[in-house]
């Protein structure tokens, strides 16, 4: 009896057109390696870090100047690990993230616990009903459960166009590198980051993930034949500390 395999999308195709041009390793690199590269469409991932002043509205402290409130996005971090939950668990606090990946936002976690020497041990997950038994529930900052479903159930595309990039990352709390009893956030926000660093392949693997990024700058953000990906000027100049009067010049008197 015959058996129907279905091969998946890069034993299907004789190329994979995806090129990319990057200072970093990420986990679906490998990819294109394993079945040959046509520069049809290149990836330039430059790591960008975007300048507080910069953020897009959703990761505002507040989302305007007249609203005092921050929207549910920044909000996601002012959760804390159950008190109970310190003295029987290993950890001691949490941090959030977010990332954009292809037209849609993911939510995880990095759970925090002591190692030697005052080192810190991060555990990564993607598992929401985990987190929420966690988390305690504050009358100030809502429901746990209604942030979460908002932001999951935001619909952010205008966000991947706005960057005119296929991933980014809100991070409540980048680099901790010493275990602290006080949580004390470092929040970065950074367009195409190394999503390896996030344990990203516990969403998609190497394949699937090279895959989606490869449909949606041919598809969503329109790249054209031969066209290369980058990232606006406002987050690069920004991220290189020029400012908007940096390459300007006195226009010069022509004569007549």
């Amino acid at each position: 009896m015959a058996v129907w395999v279905r091969l998946p999308f890069w034993a299907q195709t004789k190329f994979i057109i995806m090129y990319i041009i990057s200072k970093f390793k990420d986990y679906y690199d490998g990819v294109a390696g394993s079945t040959g590269i046509d520069k049809t469409i290149v990836y330039d991932r430059e790591l960008i870090e975007v300048d507080e002043s910069k953020y897009l509205k959703e990761f505002r402290r507040y989302s305007s100047l007249d609203n005092k409130k921050p929207y549910p996005f920044v909000q996601l971090g002012n959760f804390y690990l159950k008190k109970e939950l310190r003295k029987t668990t290993q950890y001691e606090h949490t941090a959030p993230f977010i990332i954009g990946f292809c037209g849609k936002l993911y939510i995880g976690w990095k759970l925090y616990s002591e190692g030697d020497g005052n080192s810190v041990i991060t555990t990564i997950t993607y598992d929401l009903d985990r987190i929420e038994n966690l988390h305690e529930q504050y009358a100030f900052t809502g429901n746990f459960k209604d942030k979460i479903n908002y932001i999951l159930s935001y619909d952010p595309i205008k966000i991947f166009r706005d960057l005119n990039s296929p991933i980014f990352v809100y991070d409540y709390d980048k680099d901790r590198r010493y275990f602290e009893r006080h949580c004390r956030n470092n929040t970065k926000f950074f367009i195409n980051p190394m999503l390896k660093e996030y344990e990203f392949f516990k969403i998609f693997d190497s394949y699937q993930a090279f895959q989606e990024i490869q449909m949606f700058l041919s598809g969503v953000l329109g790249n054209k034949e031969k066209e290369i990906i980058v990232v606006e000027d406002k987050y690069k100049i920004a991220s290189h500390g020029f400012d908007k009067w940096s390459f300007r010049k006195e226009p010069e008197n022509k004569k007549v």
